[in-house]
């Protein structure tokens, strides 16, 4: 029955590392439920480690291991108590779960230890017989009330908030607190500590599932995201009437000027082509690029407005990488909420510079201008500022400030850190042309 028992603990400890290991080369350790669990692992293998220590000075009827298995179970089962409360209350945190349960549950683990060192010498919890092995002390019955306790006020809090969670949360949930306790009960009841390395084990597989698969569910929303925010992009850029009114100014010039427009469809080639190159860019490029891209869509722009549209450039350093399509929204906004909105036109000037930590790059128009804490009546403007923001922080770091004032102009400014993870390693072929 010995050899059974520790045999069944090796291959409980064999599927903790197992586990561990999993976690620690796939998972997210900057989360915080991933930290937690990570010490519930590491608990877990400590528990049936001192589990097997204590079977196996039961084996060789020595006092001595028997003592040292039982001090250490119990020590490490109520530190993986306190941790898995702790992750379940920590995924309560959403809905505002008091901070005194935590507080509470800490309490009742410290008190279990605290006796648990104390039944070294009263044999409240346990005692070690001369001859080896252990039995249970007077006092037994208590060491599985302060856990139930502890479970019962997670329980609680999960039952409290139960409106806030999904179907299935709630059932996990339900389950995560009911299993534990179905654990306590059978060993208070029936003597089954020999089950309970077991049911940890199982019951920190069930916890690890459902991590996998909360994971590979965030992952496809993300990819979804994306794919939406690729759309989106396509849809910002590549708008019907501003197509309509370039080949509109070209159909126009192929009558008063021929060159011109030719000139004007291939700008518009280049144009069309840099954004479905885009929609299939997941790295960032290196800002000439995205540069020639702005100029594209601003010399279509020129073909339309005329002299009410005014360009000015002032290019600096460019050995900076950007996301694809992180400028042409903002310029895009500066001509059609901003300069084009004036009866006289106005000016919009394009400036890369460079800091000791920042690539800057500056669209300053001197337009209608908007309040920045009113909302804008056109949709689009925040979908294509919201992208550029989050792609800019996401492939390499950067961030956008914008500036405006009514009747004044704004300023957009996209700041790359020049350590940033974005400066990548892709060739500069693209020749900036500005006009």
């Amino acid at each position: 029955m010995v050899d059974s028992h520790v045999a069944l603990m090796c291959f409980c400890m064999v599927l903790t590392v197992v586990l561990l290991g999993s976690l620690l080369l796939n998972g997210d350790r900057s989360s915080r439920y991933t930290q937690i669990f990570l010490g519930m692992l590491l608990s877990n293998l400590l528990f049936l480690g001192a589990d097997a220590i204590s079977w196996f000075g039961d084996k060789r009827t020595d006092a001595f291991y028997s003592q040292i298995g039982m001090l250490f179970q119990y020590l490490t089962g109520y530190g993986l108590l306190f941790l898995y409360c702790w992750y379940l209350l920590g995924r309560l945190d959403r809905w505002g779960t008091w901070r005194w349960v935590r507080r509470v549950v800490l309490l009742l683990c410290g008190i279990g230890e605290g006796l648990t060192i104390l039944s070294q010498w009263t044999g409240l919890f346990y005692m070690a017989m001369p001859g080896g092995g252990s039995q249970r002390g007077s006092g037994f019955w208590l060491s599985n009330v302060i856990a139930l306790a502890a479970l019962a006020l997670v329980g609680g809090g999960v039952l409290f908030c139960r409106k806030e969670f999904s179907q299935r949360e709630r059932w996990m949930a339900l389950m995560y607190v009911l299993l534990p306790v179905a654990l306590l009960f059978a060993d208070l009841v029936w003597n089954a500590l020999i089950l309970m390395g077991l049911g940890t084990t199982l019951i920190l597989v069930l916890v690890f599932v459902n991590i996998q698969l909360h994971r590979d569910r965030r992952l496809r929303e993300q990819d979804k995201e994306l794919a939406e925010k690729k759309i989106a992009i396509m849809l910002s850029q590549i708008q019907p009437h501003f197509l309509f009114n370039i080949l509109g100014s070209i159909e126009w010039l192929c009558e008063t000027d021929p060159p011109r427009a030719q000139e004007a469809t291939d700008e518009l080639a280049r144009f069309l082509r840099g954004n479905m190159d885009s929609l299939q860019s997941t790295k960032t490029i290196p800002a000439s690029r995205e540069l020639e891209h702005v100029r594209c869509y601003l010399n279509l722009e020129r073909i339309r407005f005329g002299s009410k549209l005014r360009v000015e450039y002032d290019i600096g350093p460019m050995d900076f990488f950007l996301p694809a399509l992180s400028l042409q929204p903002l310029v895009e906004n500066a001509v059609r909420h901003g300069v084009t909105k004036r009866e006289e036109g106005g000016t919009i000037q394009v400036t890369t510079s460079q800091t000791a930590l920042y690539d800057q790059v500056t669209i300053r128009d001197d337009g209608v201008g908007f309040d920045p804490q009113s909302d804008r009546e056109d949709g689009r403007y925040h979908v294509g500022i919201e992208n550029v923001r989050s792609r800019l922080a996401a492939q390499c770091g950067g961030s956008l400030f914008i500036h405006s004032k009514p009747g004044i102009g704004t300023v957009a400014q996209v700041r790359i850190p020049r350590n940033g993870k974005g400066q990548g390693k892709e060739n500069d072929n693209a020749n900036y042309r500005g006009r």
